[in-house]
């Protein structure tokens, strides 16, 4: 019995010593496949707001500007997709990935809370952060999905600590881009056959989702916003740009512990049903018109994540110092890795002088 626990205790210590080991920062390759030398490197658990949380860094010089990349999701990492496919910015940006609270390494912070106001006010404190940390007067905020959102929501309120806030593929108005998405896959399960979700679909009925919850207050229905969500991907209009991509490798960035891939997996299921129906009555064209720092804004034609539509009519009502817009003709909701030569080239050509 006693060799039975001994052995037992080795295989649960060798677990935890695989689940918390052997990370490191992914290899950054050059626009010709050649591994870059980078000055900077690594990943750091940062207090923000009284809650732990991960960041990663990674550049070939100190001197380049900070850009501070806000996943999607809510609940995604897009860190191993940053390091892949776009790699050659690292040579003018030094590029800080960012585990949300409630995502990854951070899974923990979303105990301290989750409300969207947790997220933009984390953002600033991050970006405060990394400006006194590495000696910039301001740095470069770049949201992608619902990244956009908080970070338009950041950039507004604190326009002074940003060069630019660049607006990737942003989430603008829940419930008409919801609409789309649903009217997209009932439509597409019925060209199918599909019989178990126009099922689920007619059920649920349009957004937005709202329950009774047991105090009797109107709350968002995660269930029903995750039964529309998860589908969304695969009712989608297949992009060009998307042959050569690989969505699964956002599970294996090499930064990430094992238990890191778990909490991606459990964030994300969370994000979607406890963060994410927070948005169902807010937009950004009611929130964020008007910046105090350039605004840039990447599009894509065959986003129905982020349907392009809104994003070019808010873009338009924007008012800001300057304004610049990439539209991605051959590319879907991530369309900055799928075209990631062109992403990159508009980075350094247009956005890269706006440091000033």
């Amino acid at each position: 019995m006693q060799h039975k626990r001994l052995t037992a205790g080795f295989l649960l210590l060798s677990l935890l010593l695989l689940a918390t080991s052997c990370t490191h920062t992914a290899m950054v390759r050059d626009q010709e496949g050649n591994a870059l030398t980078l000055e900077l490197a690594g990943k750091e658990r940062v207090t923000i707001n009284n809650t732990k949380q991960t960041i990663y860094t990674a550049g070939t010089s100190k001197e380049n500007p900070i850009l501070l990349w806000l996943d999607g999701g809510p609940g995604g990492s897009e860190l191993a997709w940053v390091r892949k496919y776009l790699g050659p910015l690292h040579q003018q940006f030094t590029i800080v990935c960012y585990d949300q609270r409630g995502v990854a390494a951070s899974y923990g912070a979303a105990k301290k809370g989750q409300s969207v106001e947790d997220y933009v006010r984390d953002v600033i404190t991050l970006s405060e952060y990394l400006i006194q940390e590495h000696g910039q007067k301001k740095i470069f905020l770049l949201g992608h999905s619902w990244g956009g959102f908080i970070g338009a929501l950041a950039a507004q309120r604190r326009p002074e600590l940003y060069h630019a806030f660049i607006a990737a593929s942003p989430h603008v108005n829940s419930t008409e881009n919801d609409t789309i998405g649903y009217q997209m896959i009932l439509e597409g399960a019925k060209q199918r056959g599909d019989t178990k979700t126009i099922k689920k679909l007619e059920s649920i009925g349009l957004p937005p989702y709202e329950k009774l919850d047991k105090k009797g207050n109107v709350v968002g229905d995660g269930d029903a916003y995750y039964a529309v969500l998860s589908r969304l991907y695969s009712y989608s209009p297949n992009a060009p740009s998307d042959a050569g991509f690989r969505s699964e490798i956002l599970f294996l960035a090499p930064e990430h512990s094992l238990f890191d891939r778990i909490n991606l997996i459990r964030g994300l299921m969370k994000g979607v049903k406890d963060v994410y129906p927070q948005l169902r009555h807010r937009s950004l064209e009611d929130e964020a018109n008007q910046f105090e720092c350039p605004l840039v804004v990447i599009n894509a034609a065959y986003d129905y994540s982020c349907v392009a539509a809104i994003t070019e009519r808010w873009f338009s009502k924007t008012t800001a110092p300057s304004k610049h817009y990439l539209w991605l003709k051959r590319s879907g909701h991530n369309g900055v890795y799928t075209e990631s030569s062109a992403f990159i080239d508009f980075m350094i050509t247009e956005v890269l002088p706006l440091k000033d």
